[in-house]
């Protein structure tokens, strides 16, 4: 049975989670907001699904959604059904009761069209998920209800007998008269050909373009509608409404086309995406992180991850600037937008079904609550500790910076303990070098530097965190190399 192309899970009001800012996932729903426009997608993004069934039902979606044919006819179904609605509203507001009944038939006739023209292009598909299996079979039981057939004909009907009404009138003296024929040049004719603008012809001319009745319009529509017995069917047809699930199909779809839009526009730019398969140990090949790409016009580097079933957390050092943070937003959106059962930015990736994504990057000094930095690393932390998250990834980026060496790699370690022994997986961004030493279920991965062991590569690799490359870095940065050390003093050997 079909609930929803989001799957059976309600999309609830949740809340707000630091993934977001920490992974600037903001960015790429923004730039997903602007390629959908009228749409916005924040609440369907934020919702992240809580069920696995969930995230597999939407890769079957997301699987169906990458036949461009699939594509066309929901983006095509989506805006049909858009225009429906926004008829329907104005029928709704509309203080006139004919003209309330005209915008609901307009609506009506445009979301008939609409379902059945995606029904059409979906059975013409050779090969469908089963999830879309039910979305047909229920656009099926839709188009054979009794309310549809009947709505249909009704509107049609009604459609083209007043497609096929034409109302002849003249002025005299203070009258206006009606007259009772049918042929002769009718006035919107004459204005039509008198005022016509580079128009091909026996295209139509829509004289009067307000989308409310004159008075006269209205005394005429109202002796019309009389006269044809209109009144009763447009009555009944008011009755009939629009599917409830089928128009929110249009507005969920969007979660969908909003994405594989963005996915075109990078791909036209070289970057890769693939579908993640579920696997038991976490692996990445050639993962980037979007957000960056999205913004820069610069090729954004590349990195490959591969965390083993016996491996729990990553600990990553090495230089300011080399790439470490990128790197564990890279990690963050890859598993969200996995979690979230879309492609991920990389070549090919294996995602374990971590059970919660938690995120917790450094913030600024709090202006607004006046505490310090610590202060509020460990307000957030806190929550973050008093709850089970077996099964978790969790990801810490630079935590106690302004605190001691000594105090922050004491911090430091009760964090990652904590994690390691609560059954969750993740990753630990610190410039504090005790922290990578090496045990049971932690590796130690470095930004590495160029052979001049100053420019940053941006790679990040599985190697021993080492002090003497980072003291390397900074003596090369600032020209405090020994050669250099004894020229400036004036001694050569």
């Amino acid at each position: 049975m079909f609930y929803s192309i989001l799957g059976k899970e309600k999309c609830e009001d949740s809340e707000k989670i630091s993934i977001f800012t920490d992974f600037n996932l903001n960015v790429c729903i923004s730039y997903m907001n602007n390629l959908v426009k009228g749409y916005d997608l924040q609440k369907l993004y934020e919702n992240i699904p809580k069920e696995s069934e969930t995230t597999k039902y939407r890769r079957k979606i997301t699987s169906d959604m990458q036949n461009e044919a699939v594509f066309k006819a929901f983006d095509r179904y989506a805006k049909q059904v858009a225009r429906a609605v926004s008829y329907e509203k104005k029928s709704i507001y509309s203080n006139l009761i004919y003209q309330k009944q005209k915008w609901h038939l307009d609506s009506l006739l445009i979301y008939i069209q609409a379902v059945e023209q995606l029904l059409d292009d979906l059975k013409r598909q050779s090969s469908c998920s089963d999830a879309m299996e039910e979305l047909v079979s229920y656009l099926c039981e839709v188009t054979k209800s009794e309310a549809f057939v009947k709505g249909k004909e009704l509107a049609q009907n009604l459609h083209q007998s007043m497609e096929e009404t034409k109302m002849i009138f003249s002025l005299q003296r203070n009258k206006v008269v009606w007259e009772d024929k049918s042929e002769g040049e009718f006035f919107a004719e004459r204005m039509a050909k008198a005022f016509a603008v580079n128009k091909k012809p026996g295209q139509a001319m829509n004289v009067n373009k307000e989308t409310e009745l004159t008075l006269l319009e209205k005394n005429l529509a109202e002796r019309q509608i009389k006269r044809q017995n209109w009144d009763g069917m447009l009555e009944t047809l008011l009755q009939i409404q629009m599917d409830e699930k089928l128009v929110q199909l249009a507005e969920d779809v969007q979660y969908y086309l909003g994405f594989f839009l963005l996915v075109r526009d990078m791909k036209g730019r070289g970057y890769s995406f693939c579908m993640p398969e579920e696997t038991d140990k976490l692996e990445v090949k050639q993962g980037y992180d979007l957000a960056l790409a999205l913004r820069s016009e610069k090729e954004v580097i590349a990195n490959d991850c591969n965390l083993q079933r016996d491996e729990r957390f990553f600990v990553i050092t090495g230089a300011n600037g080399g790439g470490k943070t990128t790197y564990a937003r890279m990690i963050g959106q890859i598993l969200y937008f996995a979690k979230m059962g879309l492609l991920v930015p990389c070549e090919k990736a294996g995602v374990p079904n971590y059970t919660t994504i938690l995120s917790h990057f450094s913030n600024d000094e709090s202006e607004m609550s006046g505490k310090g930095k610590l202060v509020e690393e460990l307000t957030r932390l806190k929550p973050m500790m008093q709850e089970k998250w077996s099964g978790s990834f969790v990801i810490l980026n630079e935590l106690f910076t302004t605190a001691a060496t000594w105090d922050a790699g004491i911090m430091g370690q009760k964090v990652l303990d904590y994690f390691m022994s609560h059954d969750c997986y993740g990753i630990y961004v610190t410039h504090i070098q005790s922290l990578a030493k090496e045990r049971d279920g932690l590796v130690s991965l470095v930004a590495e530097l160029a052979d001049d062991h100053h420019t940053r590569s941006f790679k990040i690799t599985r190697k021993p965190a080492s002090e003497a490359e980072y003291e390397d870095s900074l003596i090369t940065k600032y020209n405090m190399t020994e050669n250099q050390m004894k020229a400036v003093i004036g001694h050569e050997d």
